[in-house]
């Protein structure tokens, strides 16, 4: 986003390029400019996880650094700050309020997603009602992951449409991300902050009160054990650790629906124990959980329904019953799966 918006505003010089190294005086003021209102803005959002505690330099006295604790916190403690926190509670307190028995909480139709000449998902239509655990399950390069980015706005489709409680998955993104927990396979933290200052920046990026967010993630904290590693900074954290921290970033807001990719993968026995329980509570809940995932025999324990991908399409979708009585009594969602994704087992 910081590229396109430095090409821009840049003004290149004739046969001036980047490849060439010739730049002129303009593209590095617009370049600078850029970068300045980046890290101005990023700095900005860390400053909604605490007001920062600058220290006096040298030299400094006493009355200019109290003046500086003072400028900063009056900037975390704005009134552009404290709407924009408002806001967001009170789109959460609406939220709870909310009927989705209605209608599917997620719907997509005929969703196509092209990379060039690739075809990574090709005509998808699913239909996700509320209050159930939903597993997408397909081979490697099924599209489950391009779904699932599609889901959340990550990606814009070729063709087709997305809708999350009501909404455009694309269009009306920033909405959407407030009524989801979404787990990415792959988790990736600012490596200069703790665990617990982590989950305190995405809590109030969310608009929950503290003792909210500090209630909320020690439970989960505790049940995922990761609370002894919280003071930790992220950077020193495992595969599995940061696996436990993103979910409890997904899950502290009490999400009407929660997107996990791949969410096992990384987690140590116990903790995948301790996530089957959470997602099965939050169904119990009245919410619901698609995620996608390998373990054929995890999602035939776990969910109400599933959905087999292949080649970027649909399959079969149903509850096991329902797949059982359309493609053989008495079978076992393995053997479903193989026989639906043409995967031959030697």
């Amino acid at each position: 986003m910081l590229f396109f918006k430095i090409i821009r505003q840049a003004d290149l010089a004739p046969g001036a390029g980047i490849g060439g190294g010739r730049i002129c005086e303009a593209w590095h003021r617009h370049v600078f400019a850029a970068l300045k209102g980046f890290l101005e803005w990023d700095s900005r959002c860390f400053l909604r996880c605490a007001p920062p505690c600058r220290r006096p330099r040298q030299g400094q006295s006493s009355s200019t650094a109290t003046s500086i604790k003072l400028e900063d916190a009056a900037r975390y403690r704005s009134p552009q700050r404290r709407d924009f926190r408002l806001a967001f509670r009170r789109d959460f307190a609406n939220l709870r309020g909310m009927d989705t028995s209605a209608a599917p909480l997620v719907s997509i139709r005929s969703l196509v997603k092209r990379f060039g000449g690739f075809t990574a998902v090709g005509g998808l239509s699913l239909e996700i009602p509320a209050a159930c655990l939903f597993a997408l399950l397909g081979p490697n390069g099924a599209g489950k992951t391009t779904t699932i980015k599609l889901l959340m706005g990550l990606l814009k489709p070729t063709e087709g449409s997305v809708t999350v409680c009501g909404m455009d998955a694309f269009h009306d993104s920033v909405a959407v991300k407030t009524r989801v927990g979404y787990l990415p396979d792959e988790p990736v933290f600012y490596d200069f902050m703790r665990g617990r200052e982590i989950i305190r920046f995405c809590g109030e990026m969310r608009g929950l009160p503290v003792a909210v967010i500090e209630a909320r993630s020690r439970e989960l904290a505790e049940r995922l054990q990761l609370a002894s590693a919280l003071e930790e900074f992220a950077e020193n954290y495992s595969r599995g650790m940061k696996k436990k921290l993103g979910l409890i970033c997904a899950m502290m807001h009490d999400p009407p629906l929660l997107i996990l990719d791949e969410p096992t993968n990384g987690l140590d026995p116990h903790s995948t124990v301790v996530l089957h329980a959470l997602m099965k509570e939050t169904v119990a809940a009245g919410r619901t959980v698609f995620f996608s995932t390998h373990l054929l025999d995890q999602a035939e324990k776990l969910c109400d329904r599933v959905a087999i991908v292949r080649k970027g399409a649909i399959a079969a979708e149903g509850t096991l019953a329902e797949l059982r009585q359309s493609f053989g009594a008495g079978r076992s969602l393995e053997e479903l799966f193989f026989d639906l994704t043409d995967s031959v087992v030697a």
